[in-house]
Formats: structure tokens, C-alpha cells, sequence
């Protein structure tokens, strides 16, 4: 199915050396760049809902990795930053099932529902090797380790945040619960943060690492953990920095380094985000009806602890603007082109301007 990643991916190296440059840089000045084609897509894939995954998962994950052999076919001569990666995705309701809770699938994601009634129910939670969602995740990486041999690496997504899984778990009481019992709550805290260890040591164990580090579309220091912090969009900076900021440091101080997703909604956490130690990068997705982290770089850059941001932009936007950023700080650009034409040539213009 997969031809060596050299063949998606020739510069390959260079782009591992562009990282680390990022990573180990001092001064302002280092960018990176992904241009980002529509995917193709050769196979319907079927809708979460209307599948077994006890019996179909493996063909589900089959119909998922041929579209995105053909997707890497249409970019073979972007050469920009992304490294070919694919991880299974059942949604995000595997997220926190993997302690308790039933996921609700749609048709292409899932949720699980709260299932805590007080705080104190999570003292009745235990880890279990043998869940249902762990095995179903173990399984599902095992059988893209073996689908992907020497092609694209296989990977684990990313991982809720301590907030992120306390939120799936309590559900938006967890939001009174700050004011209304603020030790349970940092207690309930240290639980999810242990979960996240948990899960993540037992998953990490089947990807590995590969290219000395861990990969995640970026190239990552070995050792690096990738987490959401999606609910930080929904507090304010001082409830993160009492709340979570500490026990998203204990998740990284476990693996060494961390690296973030979150949204553009909670732009204003995002200083306090980038106070975490070892902390690599901060990936913004962008949110409808709000602005786009983007349109927010000059109040952001002077705040982010000189930690580098993953913004999105258009082709135009980074043109326009990539001298003025890049005097300020180290980013990543994520742009989407209209075509594989339109990304070789970005990423032909980047090169000349960034090496």
C-alpha cells in the first residue's frame, strides 16, 4: 500500500534539521511550513455510526490508510515540513473511555458522555489493562504499526490534557466545582494527570520512536507528548494557572517534553499555556466566529515566552507577512493551498526566504 517514506518525503532529513534548529534556537527567525492540498479521496469511508468496530476496524482502518496513500501521492512534490503520519481516529470519545463512559458515535466523531456525579466518584475509577478502550486502541495501533512498515509512521493522535479529560469526565459542573470544592478538584486533577501517564506509557510502547524522536506530522524531541487543552478556551488564565497548568507539567515532567493543541477561542490562555517547562510548541486551530489566531499575532507573539506557535494562514498572509513574524519569534505556518501547484510553489518561495 505504503512506498518507503523517502519517496513522500525525500527531504526528509533536512526537515528533521530544521526542527531541531527550531527546538535548540535562541533568536528569533526559524520557520517552518506545511501547505496544505484538499485530499483527494478515492474511497468512501463509512460513517462511524453505521460500522462494528469489534469486527470491522481493521477494514475501516484499511479504507482510511488507501485514501491517504493517494493523498501522499498528490503531495510528493510539496516539499515543505509535514512529515507523513496517521493515527487512528475513532473521534474523541476514546479519549477518556479508556477509564469509563460510553462513546456516542455520529458520523465522524464521537463523544463520551459525563459520568460523574460528584467529585468524588473518580476515587471509584480504576485503570485497566484490559478496558475495552484500551484494547480497542492498542489494536488499532498495532494493526497501522503493521500496515505502515517503512511508509508513514504510525501514531497516536494526541492525548486529552488533565483539564481536558477531568472536563469529559465531570462534564460543566467541573466549571462551579473550581469555586465550590477547589481542593477535590486539584485531587481529581492529579488522578487525570496519572490516568494520562497511564495510557500514554502503555501506547507509546507500540509506536516507539522514530528518526531519533517522536513524530506528529512535526519532528518532535524523543520523549515528547502531545496533549489538547481545548476547556482552557472556556476558563480564565488564573483558573488555568491554579488548575491545570500544574498538572499538565506532571504529564510532561513524566516523558520529557510537551507539545500543545488548542484553539483560537482561548487566545488569552495562551500565555499561561506557554509557561509550561520543556514545552516545544503551541498548535492553534482555528474557530469559527471568533478570530482566527492569525489575526491575533500582535498581541500574541509578545506573550508566548518565546515558545514557537503553529498558525494557520493563506498562502497570501504568510507572503505578506512572513518578514515582519519571523523578526519577531520562530513559527510554524500551516497554509492551505488550492493545489499541489500552488503548495510547491509556497513552499519553493519559502525555501528562498528561509533556507
Amino acid at each position: 500500500m505504503f512506498k518507503e517514506i523517502h519517496y513522500y518525503k525525500p527531504n526528509l532529513e533536512d526537515v528533521i534539521r530544521r526542527y531541531r534548529a527550531l527546538y535548540d534556537a535562541k533568536e528569533p527567525g526559524h520557520a517552518m511550513i506545511y501547505a496544505i492540498p484538499p485530499a483527494p479521496v478515492a474511497e468512501p469511508v463509512p460513517a462511524l455510526n453505521n460500522i462494528d468496530l469489534n469486527t470491522q476496524m481493521e477494514a475501516y482502518l484499511d479504507i482510511c490508510l488507501r485514501n491517504y496513500a493517494l493523498a501522499l501521492e498528490n503531495t510528493v512534490d510539496i516539499c515543505d515540513d509535514l512529515i507523513p503520519t496517521f493515527g487512528p481516529n475513532f473521534g474523541i470519545g476514546d479519549y477518556s473511555a479508556f477509564i469509563a463512559g460510553e462513546v456516542v458515535f455520529t458520523e465522524d466523531t464521537s463523544w463520551a458522555a459525563p459520568v460523574m456525579k460528584s467529585l468524588d466518584d473518580y476515587k471509584g475509577f480504576t485503570l485497566r489493562e484490559d478496558a475495552y478502550w484500551v484494547r480497542m486502541l492498542e489494536r488499532a495501533l498495532m494493526h497501522l504499526v503493521r500496515q505502515t512498515a517503512s511508509g508513514p509512521i504510525p501514531i497516536i493522535r494526541g492525548f486529552y490534557s488533565p483539564l481536558d479529560l477531568a472536563h469529559s469526565l465531570r462534564g460543566e459542573a467541573l466549571f462551579t466545582d473550581f469555586t465550590d470544592e477547589p481542593q477535590k478538584v486539584h485531587q481529581f486533577m492529579e488522578f487525570c494527570a496519572d490516568a494520562i501517564i497511564w495510557i500514554a506509557s502503555r501506547l507509546r510502547r507500540i509506536t516507539g520512536e522514530n528518526f531519533g524522536g517522536n513524530i506528529a506530522g512535526a519532528w518532535l524531541k524523543p520523549g515528547t507528548i502531545c496533549m489538547s487543552e481545548d476547556i482552557a478556551c472556556l476558563i480564565s488564565p488564573k483558573t488555568y494557572g491554579e488548575f491545570a497548568r500544574p498538572y499538565t507539567q506532571k504529564v510532561i515532567n513524566a516523558f520529557g517534553y510537551g507539545q500543545i493543541h488548542t484553539h483560537s477561542l482561548g487566545v488569552r490562555c495562551i500565555p499561561e499555556i506557554t509557561k509550561l517547562e520543556r514545552l516545544l510548541g503551541v498548535q492553534i486551530s482555528d474557530d469559527p466566529n471568533v478570530p482566527r489566531g492569525f489575526d491575533k499575532l500582535e498581541w500574541l507573539l509578545p506573550r508566548v515566552n518565546g515558545i514557537p506557535l503553529t498558525i494557520g494562514c493563506t498562502p497570501a498572509e504568510l507572503v505578506t507577512n512572513y518578514d515582519l513574524i519571523t523578526a519577531q519569534c520562530n513559527i510554524q505556518f500551516a497554509s492551505v493551498v488550492a493545489d499541489a501547484k500552488e503548495g510547491k510553489e509556497l513552499v519553493e518561495w519559502f525555501r528562498g526566504k528561509a533556507g
